[in-house]
């Protein structure tokens, strides 16, 4: 059967007049004839049936049934040995023969055709002549793979500098003593103030706590030591007098302190001892046969006092018991709360999932808009939990219902350096009457939220796979990108797929053809 191959004219027109098509008028491409004898292509033929099943013809406007068209395998044949022209003829190339041919061979080695860079879906936007191409993807293209020549990752020429800077095997000269191929972890030991050897570092000097405010290079410390000898031994001796000061006016206050504590403990002792001499007094006073009038008044307050104690203690008691129930009861609230906003969540993740209401995109596209993602990755990376799922979307309003799985941390061959993008097919009510397996071409877009650079990974689904065959549970099994995009890519601060903690992603599928 004939590719799908647009543009391409016979050389000859007036030998192969029977071979155009009576749409488009280029060469017929899969030949189908209608009962009135005109030929169209399949794809032009569709478009006219496109509303209707019965359309005029082209050429002699009689009335066409859909039924009524028949697959045009003779001139399917003739179209196969007509003699073509190189689409790309007008930029150069010569080639001329027989449409078979064109398609068998020419096609895949023409110099001249135009391509896009095969680094097109990481960033690159060159397009030219396939001649020129090979050149410019192994030698030119900012998004050629080369590998570290320290620790031999691969990483794209763009991204080489900025891996150097991070990366720890990386070599390095030492800014003061000039010491060359230090990695990272050496240069820093290298430089470190009170472990390294470098002998440009300055130093503290040991007379710091002294006075001295002088940090001379630790090679030449030894001379700061002899040359400022004198000058460190009047500090020393100055920091020693002044200790002494202080310790002795510690002692001073340490004694003004301990006075005042036993002074306050023999006053509250005093009080002590008066508070209970009333009750003593007052029982003497009556066996006696005499009663102090001053003593009997302290008396009568000490007991109103102890009543009023009593009562408080007594209602303290009970404000405590209150207080005790209260904390059980918060902490029961605070359990039933958490129980709650638990299960919210898991209706949340799984709203997508169940419910009687319709995707709310139809169209075959659909933009998540993912926030909290670096805890959502933390999580991922410590296995709380690997992935999770959008909204729900179909390709129309009674099509295929879709969804798509996001893996933070990657999965398969993408686990710990890239972030896995899968699509999954979800069980409907219209199944039954939707054209299996899913074949329609996907897309996914990592959005660039400043300079629209978005990184895009395009996918044809394997129609063996059961992933994308009529679902027999609630959901397929997810299937699509294990290496879309890689974390290093996705998290560098100079990129702006990563704003506010937040990445949008756009998936499209390719609603054209779909139909029963």
């Amino acid at each position: 059967m004939v590719a799908m191959v647009s543009g391409l004219v016979p050389i000859d027109l007036c030998a192969s007049t029977g071979l155009l098509c009576s749409s488009c008028g280029f060469l017929l491409i899969q030949p189908k004839q209608t009962k009135c004898g005109h030929r169209y292509c399949t794809v032009c033929l569709e478009s006219l049936f496109q509303t209707s099943d019965e359309a005029g013809c082209c050429i002699c406007q009689e009335k066409l049934h859909r039924w009524q068209v028949y697959a045009d395998r003779a001139a399917e044949n003739d179209t196969f040995t007509t003699k073509v022209q190189c689409p790309a003829h007008k930029d150069g190339c010569d080639w001329k023969g027989s449409l078979r041919s064109y398609l068998n061979s020419h096609r895949a080695q023409c110099d001249v055709q135009v391509e896009s860079c095969v680094n097109a879906p990481f960033g690159c936007n060159v397009v030219g002549p396939r001649k020129k191409m090979g050149w410019h993807e192994a030698e030119e293209c900012e998004w050629r793979m080369q590998h570290c020549p320290y620790c031999d990752t691969p990483c794209a020429c763009k991204l080489m500098k900025e891996h150097m800077t991070m990366c720890s095997q990386c070599k390095e000269d030492c800014s003061l003593c000039g010491r060359r191929g230090l990695s990272k972890e050496e240069l820093s030991k290298h430089c470190d103030v009170d472990l390294g050897d470098c002998p440009k570092v300055k130093v503290s000097c040991p007379f710091e706590r002294a006075g001295c405010q002088e940090k001379p290079q630790r090679e030449v410390l030894n001379e700061h030591l002899q040359e400022a000898q004198q000058a460190h031994m009047v500090q020393l001796l100055s920091l020693t007098l002044s200790l002494q000061s202080q310790i002795s006016s510690t002692e001073d206050v340490n004694v003004g302190f301990k006075q005042l504590v036993m002074d306050k403990v023999l006053a509250l002792t005093g009080l002590v001892s008066q508070s209970m001499k009333p009750a003593s007094i007052d029982e003497a006073s009556r066996a006696s046969g005499t009663e102090d009038p001053c003593i009997s008044a302290l008396a009568k307050k000490t007991e109103s006092l102890e009543k009023v104690l009593c009562v408080l203690n007594r209602e303290l008691y009970k404000y405590e018991n209150t207080i005790e129930l209260l904390q059980r009861q918060c902490l029961q609230n605070e359990q039933v709360i958490e129980d709650l906003q638990r299960r919210s969540k898991a209706m949340k993740g799984q709203s997508h999932l169940f419910g009687p209401s319709p995707p709310m995109n139809c169209n075959g596209v659909i933009v998540w808009r993912i926030e909290n993602f670096s805890s959502r990755l933390s999580a991922a990376r410590s296995g709380q939990k690997t992935s999770f799922y959008s909204s729900t979307f179909s390709t129309h309003p009674f099509g295929h219902k879709l969804c798509c799985r996001i893996y933070p941390y990657g999965d398969g061959s993408g686990k710990g350096t890239h972030v896995s993008l899968f699509l999954a097919i979800v069980r409907s009510e219209y199944d039954d009457v939707l054209p299996w397996p899913f074949k329609q071409k996907v897309t996914f877009a990592l959005l660039d939220q400043v300079n629209q650079n978005h990184v895009k990974e395009s996918f044809i689904p394997d129609v063996l796979s059961a992933s994308f065959q009529k679902p027999k549970t609630h959901m397929n099994i997810a299937s699509g990108c294990p290496r879309f995009v890689r974390q290093d890519l996705l998290l560098n601060p100079s990129n702006s797929y990563l704003r506010n903690d937040t990445i949008f992603l756009k998936v499209v599928v390719d609603t054209s053809g779909l139909g029963l």
